[in-house]
């Protein structure tokens, strides 16, 4: 972040760049959560897209942003990973 943004109100040009940087982390978390869904869970259902899902998916990624829009596009990153994971 070069233009002096604060953590929690990037402006565009820093929400892309921190996503870019971030992305790889939020798509590993996705897949390991899936991972651990698996062990509980048998995987003959879809992924579940819920309220619920996305609430945990929101505090996986909260570590990682504090700007509300950064957070939303980690958090759909992290869903879309464990989705895909779970449907191999």
């Amino acid at each position: 972040m070069l233009c002096g943004c604060a953590r929690d109100q990037l402006c565009d040009r820093c929400v892309d760049d921190a996503f870019a940087q971030l992305r790889g982390v939020a798509a590993c978390r996705g897949e390991v959560w899936a991972m651990d869904v698996a062990k509980q869970c048998p995987r003959t259902r879809p992924w579940p897209c819920s309220e619920r899902a996305r609430a945990i998916a929101r505090r996986k990624v909260s570590d990682l942003a504090a700007d509300e829009r950064l957070a939303t596009r980690l958090a759909d990153e992290l869903e879309r990973w464990a989705a895909r994971w779970w449907g191999r």
